[in-house]
């Protein structure tokens, strides 16, 4: 590293909390005196996006999501839009009738992307999309009585989580394997083929509006009903409960922090540590949006920064080393922002404004 490079930027560190004024300053207001030993580390400065990248789409953005090549868009209209992340190329599939509110990229096979959607019209469906077919809808997920407001695919990408409006968490194969009546039906009726849950499990009580995985067995919750929910689905059960005092809205894990960080109305981003006893529920909280807050992601290279997505328009990046201010606002939309997704370089976000932002990093 070159010091003498006036370019390079730093990022300073005081007793694990990130320096977010002059040391003079922090020393103030945390009361040190002439005599305290401190603790400074540093670290290169997260540098602002090489460029943000604004696609037109036909509707609101409920969801995104990306694969190996392409950014994946759920719009209210009821279609898949495909964004090439290089070319930014789009296409536009249909795929509900009705508006869709989460999708997720599942695997990639060698005849295209395989991809999750959960709309309106209280169904899920499995499509294949090909790099130059239109899409195709492989299987209709059935079972949720009302709205499917988000989905989750495990590590493994063996099973789908879902929740919905009904409060129920519904457990979903993603085998491409079809038993041979259903093979029969369907040369017939060249349609979808139904498929109902592995597995349903109830405890919430009112809806649930994210969901993720930690590992292949183990799903967290969140609920309008102001509570965080931990499940085992070997043992088909709620293993724990976390309330707090407002109803949230969005859920992300980290493998690397192995922390929750959920989204609330009441315009907060609250981190969990599920490790933790009843006494101490809230990790930490950061403050920054004016509305509240929609969607959550964290970073997938590093264990201290995540993206959340806002009513007030906003996408701001956080460092959690410092809960008391974000670090950048990523991207401005003029409407509300309902769904945030980050992916190595990239990240994505959409929502009322009708286009996809892509912010692309070094």
């Amino acid at each position: 590293l070159n010091i003498d490079d006036d370019s390079v930027e730093f990022s300073f560190r005081i007793n694990d909390e990130l320096l977010s004024t002059t040391i003079g300053k922090f020393c103030e207001q945390a009361n040190f005196s002439g005599e305290s030993v401190l603790k400074i580390e540093y670290f290169l400065k997260r540098e602002a996006p090489e460029k943000t990248d604004e696609i037109s789409v036909n509707d609101w953005v409920g969801g995104l999501s990306f694969s190996s090549k392409f950014i994946y868009g759920g719009l209210y209209n009821g279609q898949i839009t495909r964004t090439s992340a290089s070319t930014l190329e789009t296409k536009s599939f249909q795929v509900h009738a009705k508006p869709i509110k989460c999708i997720k990229a599942i695997r990639t096979e060698k005849s295209g992307d395989l991809i999750v959607t959960g709309s309106i019209d209280q169904t899920l469906v499995y499509s294949l999309v090909g790099e130059e077919e239109e899409s195709k809808s492989l299987f209709n997920l059935r079972g949720h009585t009302e709205t499917v407001t988000c989905v989750s695919v495990s590590p493994s990408t063996e099973q789908i989580v879902s929740g919905s409006f009904d409060t129920m968490l519904k457990i979903w194969s993603t085998s491409l394997d079809e038993p041979d009546e259903d093979k029969k039906r369907k040369k017939k009726k060249k349609d979808a083929v139904l498929r109902t849950p592995l597995l349903t499990l109830g405890g919430h009580a009112h809806a649930i509006t994210g969901c993720t995985w930690q590992d292949n067995s183990q799903i967290i919750t969140v609920s309008q009903d102001a509570s965080v929910k931990f499940w085992d689905t070997q043992l088909m059960t709620c293993t724990k409960t976390i309330s707090i005092n407002t109803a949230l809205q969005a859920v992300s894990w980290s493998d690397r922090s192995r922390l929750v960080a959920t989204g609330a109305s009441d315009k907060f981003v609250r981190l969990f540590d599920p490790r933790g006893v009843s006494g101490a529920l809230v990790h930490s909280t950061l403050f920054g949006h004016e509305l509240w807050v929609s969607d959550v992601c964290w970073s997938p290279v590093s264990e201290f920064e995540l993206v959340t997505g806002s009513y007030d328009n906003s996408v701001l990046l956080w460092d959690t080393r410092n809960p008391r201010s974000f670090v950048q606002r990523i991207s401005k939309h003029e409407d509300k922002v309902l769904s945030v997704f980050w992916k190595e370089g990239h990240i994505a976000s959409g929502g009322a404004e009708s286009k996809i932002h892509l912010s692309t990093f070094k």
